[in-house]
């Protein structure tokens, strides 16, 4: 260590000696002042809703350009419509962004700019193989009611990569009927995917209740409407359930939409809760 101090001290009085000019007939040069590390500039925003992307952070976890990060998927090949219902019912670990975060007009100029991003679509890789076949059949979902054939299609091939028998068989149908242009016939095989194949171990009226929530979140109300619909269908039996269905659509139509999806978010348990105990009861028959 004292060597090391004493080197440091000689140097010190070189550099000293340097500076102040060691030869008297000499004259000191001019000093030289240091070059400014080049910084670059950061790109300007090319629209509001790059604008508001970055704003509200979206960046911090899809990369700045949506490119994707390790904790999220790169953006580019999804549909505004995607974008919307994953910010206000995300699919995952994304957390919910609200209106009282980003306002629906944001949040559409937003999707616009996702929407626009260019680049080969791209999924993250996630380690539970059924999560991601969920995510797959919700995201076709989404996707067929956008109609937005080749989206829906690109995730109906990463399904058939995974399935076999009659769910196979079902996925092939959705894609011929999705590549034909008949996209509600695809989205109805879709849902009874979700609803019979034990996928979150969802049940049909429960996926009614969520879609139709999903869609009151991103002012879809006609989307939320057509839910209920079906909603009503299979509670029918059920009076009470279907008075408070009826209410529902009332409320969407009078346009106290924040009400109507706090009731749905509610239904969709009781959905959930009240078909399991259905299906134990049946079991409990049959044996």
């Amino acid at each position: 260590m004292k060597q090391l101090g004493l080197l440091g001290l000689v140097l010190g009085l070189f550099l000293l000696t340097a500076a102040c000019g060691g030869n008297k007939d000499t004259p000191p040069a001019p000093p030289t002042l240091a070059a400014e590390p080049t910084v670059a500039a950061p790109s300007t925003p090319q629209s509001e809703g790059e604008r508001l992307f970055i704003a509200n952070g979206c960046g911090a976890c899809h990369g700045a350009s949506g490119q994707g990060s390790g904790i999220a998927p790169p953006l580019a090949g999804h549909t505004a419509g995607q974008v919307k219902r994953q910010a206000r019912a995300p699919l995952g670990l994304m957390p919910v962004f609200p209106p009282s975060k980003i306002s629906n007009e944001e949040l559409g100029q937003i999707a616009q700019y996702v929407e626009s991003l260019g680049g080969e679509h791209a999924h993250m890789r996630l380690v539970d193989p059924g999560a991601a076949l969920s995510q797959h059949h919700w995201m076709t979902l989404f996707a067929l009611e956008d109609e937005a054939a080749g989206e829906a299609i690109h995730h109906i091939d990463h399904i058939i990569a995974q399935v076999a028998g009659q769910h196979l068989s079902q996925m092939e149908d959705a894609k011929e009927e999705a590549t034909a242009g008949n996209l509600h016939e695809a989205i109805h095989l879709i849902e009874n995917m979700l609803a019979g194949v034990q996928v979150d171990d969802l049940t049909p009226s429960e996926m009614h209740a969520s879609l139709a929530r999903s869609s009151v979140l991103i002012d879809d109300i006609d989307g939320a409407l057509h839910h209920l619909n079906h909603l009503m269908e299979r509670m029918s039996g059920n009076q009470a359930a279907a008075i408070r269905v009826s209410e529902i659509r009332d409320l969407l139509e009078s346009g106290e939409t924040a009400d109507a999806a706090h009731e749905l978010e509610e239904l969709t348990g009781a959905a959930h809760v009240e078909e399991h105990a259905d299906e134990d009861e049946d079991d409990g028959h049959g044996h």
